[in-house]
């Protein structure tokens, strides 16, 4: 007989895959579930916990537990590309940022969804260039809220705001959904990526969360198409 953790996430995650539960949908609370299952908070809050890690649920503190809008994928593979915070540093490469712009803003209605804030609450809007050995690799468009990542400065953004994240806040960085697409270079990819009018860049789409499945990052990377390589693998459901 299966532990009844088990049977609680495996019956809550067949309900969000069939779309009882669809994106951005409340899950009962605890104590609901509890009666529900007859068993102890600590039981459901362990079901909840693995839904959280495998990111198709996220927690609001004081709210209860919401779909992740990627809970929804239906396909039969699943696709891991790009390590999360871009680069991969195993590599001996020297890995340099350079800010390019960095200011408080307001969160438009696409950035506040997609960080499940209320549109017009502060964040923090960084664009840099990201260098491998000094040739100009990537640029970077991240929004950050200010209330979830507080004290970001310019001598963060010059070394690793990952890194800051994890070490200076003791916050844990768990996953992050990607979106890939090829997209003709504008004005600023000629400017600071060097590239000529008619050459294309790979635009990497990114929604980072910490273990608590709470969204901290929201960004676009655009990447040079020579040299920018990704490895995926997949996995059979």
């Amino acid at each position: 007989m299966q532990p009844k953790y088990k049977m609680i996430y495996d019956e809550l995650k067949e309900a969000i895959s069939e779309g009882e539960y669809g994106p951005g949908a409340k899950l009962p609370d605890e104590i609901t579930l509890c009666q529900i299952y007859a068993c102890s908070r600590m039981t459901v809050k362990k079901a909840l916990d693995i839904l959280v890690e495998e990111g198709l649920i996220y927690r609001k503190q004081g709210q209860g537990s919401f779909v992740l809008n990627k809970a929804m994928s239906t396909a039969p593979y699943q696709y891991e590309e790009f390590p999360i915070g871009g680069f991969d540093r195993s590599r001996h490469d020297e890995v340099e940022s350079k800010i390019l712009e960095f200011k408080l803003s307001f969160a438009s209605k696409e950035v506040a969804h997609a960080l499940h804030l209320k549109e017009n609450e502060p964040v923090y809007d960084i664009l840099r260039l990201r260098l491998y050995d000094h040739e100009p690799y990537v640029i970077e468009h991240t929004y950050m809220p200010v209330s979830l990542i507080p004290g970001i400065t310019e001598d963060v953004l010059n070394r690793s705001i990952y890194a800051y994240i994890e070490h200076d806040l003791n916050m844990h960085i768990a996953s992050a959904q990607q979106t890939s697409r090829a997209d003709i270079s504008n004005e600023q990819d000629h400017e600071v990526l060097g590239l000529k009018a008619i050459e294309p860049v790979l635009e990497v789409e990114q929604i980072a969360y910490l273990d608590n499945g709470i969204p901290f990052e929201y960004s676009f990377s655009r990447h040079r198409f020579d040299k920018f390589k990704f490895t995926s693998f997949s996995l059979r459901r």
